[in-house]
């Protein structure tokens, strides 16, 4: 807890300042009324917002972490994790593991219950709080999998501290809750591990990877047990394997949004498990349609037309 109240002095803090629009040609300068632009303490310039804070508020990291470590204390627990800051400081990511406050997938299978916190400076960020884990069996980071633990604000208000300890509370307080959507990710199956793998690549998370397929293949191999029947928890494993071994020189923050589509494995927006039929026969329709449809697309693999063939004739057999 110390190391975290450190931190949070030691982020920057932001202030506003004027807006400035340069004619080349007549090399004149103006003054513009309705924009600040933000600068860290440090002399960085971090963003361009909007002048009235009936539309931008700045919300310092600095008191966002000390508010979250205020309300982790109120809970008596005791925490690790990392702060991520992107070199123009306009985002912020921390990871806060909660010690102790452990869920199991299955026996075999830990799964440490902690906090994601996301904020900016940008103009385009909001203030979030997700709930965040670590498998410990192989370190892979996990985020935003449950919308009922997740708390979000806009720049449009003032920094709000009680969301803060609304997020710690809720995600101190709901291991059963996650273990119930862990067993059940296990017992929803994709049709092969074919699908599974185009799955993985609708999400969008291939965009952090610089060998997509073969990571995701090789991220599938570790964590498939069975080829024919990959479960959503297998897949979402293989998802978050490869974004926590295979970026290993991209920052959190920078990652962050990749966790959060991977997210979408187990968490379908209504607090629900995807059901995996909707899921794989939209991926096998998307990939169909990108391949008829645009010329200068290369498969996957050499055989991805004929899998796709047959995902296509078992969805139709199981409707």
């Amino acid at each position: 807890m110390d190391e975290l109240y450190k931190t949070s002095e030691q982020l920057p803090e932001v202030d506003r300042h004027e807006v400035y629009a340069h004619h080349v040609e007549e090399d004149e300068w103006e003054e513009v009324p309705y924009r600040d632009s933000l600068w860290t303490d440090d002399m960085r310039a971090t963003g361009v917002v909007s002048s009235s804070k009936d539309f931008y508020n700045i919300i310092q990291y600095g008191e966002i972490l000390e508010t979250v470590g205020e309300a982790i204390e109120q809970n008596g627990l005791d925490v690790e994790g990392t702060v991520s800051l992107s070199p123009t400081a306009h985002k912020m990511n921390a990871s806060i593991e909660f010690e102790g406050n452990t869920v199991y997938a299955n026996r075999d299978d830990p799964v440490t219950l902690g906090l994601q916190v996301q904020s900016g400076h940008s103009g385009y960020h909001r203030l979030k709080y997700d709930v965040g884990a670590e498998r410990l069996v192989c370190s892979n980071g996990m985020t935003a999998f449950i919308s009922e633990l997740s708390f979000d604000q806009t720049h449009q208000d003032p920094f709000q501290p009680r969301l803060a300890y609304n997020a710690v509370d809720a995600v101190a307080t709901s291991p059963e809750m996650v273990e119930r959507r862990l067993e059940k990710a296990q017992e929803h199956v994709l049709m092969n591990q074919d699908e599974a793998l185009l799955v993985l690549l609708e999400t969008g998370i291939d965009s952090y990877l610089e060998q997509p397929v073969p990571d995701l293949l090789n991220a599938l191999h570790d964590e498939v047990k069975d080829p024919e029947n990959p479960s959503l928890w297998e897949t979402y494993n293989a998802a978050t394997r490869a974004l926590t071994h295979y970026t290993e020189n991209t920052p959190r923050y920078e990652l962050s949004k990749g966790y959060e589509n991977a997210a979408k494995l187990l968490e379908n927006g209504d607090n629900q498990i995807p059901e995996p039929e909707i899921l794989g026969s939209q991926a096998v329709e998307d990939r169909t349609r990108q391949l008829i449809e645009q010329d200068d697309t290369e498969p996957y693999w050499e055989d991805e037309p004929d899998a796709l063939r047959q995902l296509r004739e078992l969805h139709e057999i199981q409707a």
